[in-house]
């Protein structure tokens, strides 16, 4: 099930419109500005990384953006997926309780992470009514699968023709299921404060900065115990760059730093001879995750 999960999400983020979660979203402060944004946007990226030999890794990566205005609406699709998978050379027993050893692998996925959002707003002015859907996961780091909604408000603090500061607030639900531990899932409520800034000093160049706070307004009972209100806190940071080397065609970085401070239970990895943990023993998943690309992209409208 896990498997069928990720090859469908990679599959969309390759070929209905893969791009990174920055990529054009009509980012306008005043609803005046809506009437100069194109109807439809859309890019791709894709990556691909494979050695063999000595060093065994597969490395695919894949993201979509496309973005739709109707009036004073805006609806906004964003897609990524990222998945690793490396193989190491081990030493095992010759035969159980053996002292001398032989060579063996261990193939491990060390990346199963994807994301897709669906983003509706309403503009007002300076103001913003907006609401959004999300689905994902990531194996990993112990959460299999993840999805919710939140609602809210925007509104764009300063904006000139070159730059834009936003801030949003409002409210998240976030249900988790655990790929180990019980209880197996989770259901989040959780207070969403937002602070983003858009540039665009010339044609060839648009940087983003983005940090997201979610802070749960419920106790939450998970397989390591439980967890006080406010006591489960996720920050989602962002930087994108993109510079335009050829008519629709970019060279991006991108760079996200994920915090938890009640992360999931860490699931077991594949160990040699069968080995398990001992009973009592539960390990968690890392707090801080980090994801660094530079791609090429390109803008298919």
């Amino acid at each position: 099930m896990r498997t069928a999960w990720i090859a469908a999400a990679l599959a969309a983020a390759l070929s209905v419109a893969p791009a990174v979660a920055e990529e054009p979203k009509f980012a306008y402060g005043k609803k005046e500005d809506a009437a100069k944004a194109p109807d439809w946007a859309a890019s791709v990226t894709a990556g691909f990384g494979l050695t063999t030999g000595n060093a065994q890794n597969l490395n695919l990566t894949g993201g979509a953006s496309a973005s739709h205005r109707f009036g004073d609406n805006m609806l906004s699709l964003d897609a990524v997926a990222a998945i690793i998978r490396t193989t190491v050379s081990v030493a095992v027993p010759e035969a159980p309780g053996s002292t001398t050893a032989v060579l063996g692998t261990i193939t491990q996925t060390t990346s199963e992470a994807w994301n897709v959002k669906l983003r509706y707003d309403r503009f007002f002015d300076l103001n913003a009514l907006y609401a959004f859907g999300f689905a994902g996961g990531d194996v990993p780091a112990g959460k299999q699968f993840l999805g919710g909604g939140q609602v809210g408000y925007a509104r764009a603090l300063y904006k000139t023709a070159k730059d834009e500061l936003v801030v949003e607030g409002g409210v998240d639900f976030t249900h988790e299921l655990f790929v180990t531990g019980t209880p197996d899932t989770v259901d989040i409520a959780s207070l969403r404060a937002y602070l983003g800034y858009i540039g665009n000093p010339n044609d060839s160049l648009s940087y983003n900065v983005g940090v997201e706070w979610l802070g749960n307004m419920n106790a939450e009972t998970r397989p390591t115990g439980n967890v006080g209100a406010f006591a489960d806190n996720r920050v989602n940071g962002k930087l994108g760059v993109t510079w335009k080397i050829f008519g629709g065609g970019s060279l991006g970085f991108r760079f996200r730093c994920l915090y938890d401070s009640a992360p999931a239970p860490k699931p077991l990895p594949s160990l040699p001879g069968g080995l398990q943990w001992p009973a009592g023993y539960q390990p968690l998943a890392e707090k801080f995750d980090t994801f660094t690309e530079l791609v090429l992209v390109y803008k298919l409208i």
